[in-house]
């Protein structure tokens, strides 16, 4: 199943109307089960399931990068995972990696982020997050859910087993405190959004050691917490 499809919409424009074709974006609804049990059932755009599945266990704590579950299967829109005893959440901790990066790499890094927006130019549907070191863009995904392209691409990046605590993650979509948990419990330690955070993202940020950017435009940021990651 496509990402994307094409439709015969009706445009009304300065009072005229127009019959034309139009690219929407597409969704699914996707399962996982762990250890037979049903975790969550969610909607998401088809295709990257296993890097969903990947990055929910990431993100809730139930594993780290390097370990894998001892089996994961896919049947159609399920993700069947299975450990070899009953998972255990890890204890969230703030992040330990030292790593900095000036504010100008992050500034032109969002840039060729927002070029990397393929689908969201065609539909308007969808969110956007990167994983990025220094001038690399190393993973890039789309999804309509912003959950979704969360935990895809931190997914992607325990697939390619990509230094993610040497990285920084590029969000298009607003920052909750959630989130800001779901980052720290894989060691990301710095986050650039386009969009901006909640005051209790930026209390969790500033208690778990990750440096919070918004509002990440053009040439310009507001930085939230732990500014020490990019030399201020």
């Amino acid at each position: 199943m496509s990402m994307t499809d094409r439709m015969v919409i009706t445009t009304i424009k300065a009072g005229k109307t127009e019959e034309r074709e139009d690219t929407l974006a597409a969704q699914m609804t996707y399962t996982l089960e762990l250890n037979g049990v049903h975790a969550i059932t969610s909607v998401c755009c088809p295709g990257d399931l296993r890097s969903l599945a990947y990055g929910y266990l990431a993100t809730q704590g139930y594993i780290v990068q390097g370990e894998e579950p001892l089996s994961m299967e896919q049947i159609e829109c399920t993700v069947k995972i299975t450990f070899s005893g009953t998972p255990v959440i890890k204890e969230l901790v703030p992040v330990a990696s030292d790593y900095r990066v000036t504010p100008e790499i992050i500034l032109k890094q969002v840039v060729e982020f927002v070029k990397s927006g393929v689908i969201f130019r065609e539909t308007g549907a969808t969110h956007s997050a990167s994983i990025s070191r220094e001038d690399v863009i190393e993973c890039h995904v789309e999804d309509i859910s912003r959950s979704a392209v969360l935990e895809k691409i931190i997914g992607c990046a325990f697939m390619k087993n990509l230094e993610i605590q040497s990285s920084f993650i590029i969000l298009s979509s607003r920052v909750p405190s959630a989130f800001v948990r779901k980052i720290a419990r894989v060691g990301i330690p710095i986050i650039a959004a386009v969009s901006a955070p909640t005051v209790q993202a930026v209390n969790e940020a500033d208690k778990l050691g990750i440096c919070l950017c918004g509002f990440v435009r053009g040439n310009r940021m507001n930085v939230y917490a732990n500014k020490w990651r990019l030399g201020l």
